[in-house]
């Protein structure tokens, strides 16, 4: 069995160092279609733009294969619990919470990743990966703040809830994506698994909003098409290939950076400020990161 060090090669830290980065992004880039779109069609758009890239691509390098039935399984799973499930879930959730408090309460996969990996699938967990762990989750625990939040507020509740129940999907599927036997690379079954996420939530914007209003601009084409190319259709094959790869506890941990990086983002471009506690949840969470990796 090679070593963690020994599997974070060049490509599989190209491929983590490109999801932080256009994950990290697509929350302003999102917020920025969102002006112009409803959330649930635009969910729908950008996930018929990711797919539409993906069996493109496949196409193009002479990779198109329809899957047989021992694909089924994961393209079932990644396709309903990661995409479709998830998404409709954090849509929900968002509808209750502020976006900056939804975004950090999706990314709690390791909650239930660790003890899944070590329990279920003998991931190896010494104490210095414990102590990652308990140092990145009591970073994110900072930036999320249940103490300010109002618990008696049913909204509230509703919304955490369903936004810990999609990270629960997520986590799933990640394990899944891990343990399962794969007869195709992940490039080939990824256009077939966003096809089958993509199918619910057209349907549910379909039949929660059959009146489509669409401002289109400029801006909301761009974010259209850096959301759904970028940030579905490459970045979750990218992902597949790091959870096929990595142990899950590693590849869990590691996408907390997405939203530390989306809050230096946010800093940076659109002037919010990184108060103490917030700089002491990041820096947690990266230390925690050092040691997991360690």
């Amino acid at each position: 069995m090679n070593s963690l060090t020994e599997k974070l090669n060049y490509r599989i830290i190209g491929l983590f160092v490109f999801i932080i980065i256009t994950w990290g992004m697509s929350w302003p880039v999102s917020k920025i279609g969102l002006s112009y779109m409803s959330p649930l069609w635009y969910t729908a758009t950008r996930l018929i733009v990711g797919t539409v890239t993906m069996m493109a691509i496949i196409i193009a390098i002479k990779k198109f294969a329809l899957p047989n039935r021992r694909d089924l399984p994961l393209i079932m799973i990644i396709g309903l619990l990661q995409i479709s499930i998830y998404l409709l879930l954090a849509n929900i959730g968002l509808t209750y919470l502020p976006a900056g408090r939804s975004s950090l309460l999706a990314y709690t996969t390791p909650l239930w990743i660790m003890p899944a990996a070590t329990l279920f699938f003998n991931e190896k967990a010494g104490m210095l990966r414990w102590l990652g762990f308990a140092l990145a989750i009591g970073g994110l625990l900072l930036l999320i703040s249940p103490w300010e939040m109002n618990w008696s507020d049913a909204h509230v509740l509703l919304g955490t809830g369903m936004l810990l129940l999609a990270s629960l999907c997520w986590a799933i599927s990640m394990l899944c994506a891990r343990y399962m036997n794969w007869t195709k690379s992940p490039l080939e079954l990824i256009p077939w698994q966003l096809l089958i996420g993509t199918i619910p939530i057209l349907l549910f914007a379909w039949i929660k909003e059959p009146a489509i209003s669409i401002d289109w601009n400029p801006l909301l084409v761009f974010s259209l098409i850096y959301t759904g190319i970028l940030v579905t259709g490459l970045s979750y094959w990218s992902g597949l290939v790091i959870n096929k790869e990595l142990p899950t506890i590693v590849v869990s941990l590691g996408l907390l950076t997405v939203p530390v990086f989306s809050l230096l983002i946010s800093s940076f471009f659109m002037h919010e400020v990184i108060n103490l506690s917030t700089a002491t949840a990041i820096g947690l969470i990266l230390i925690g990161l050092v040691c997991v990796v360690i």
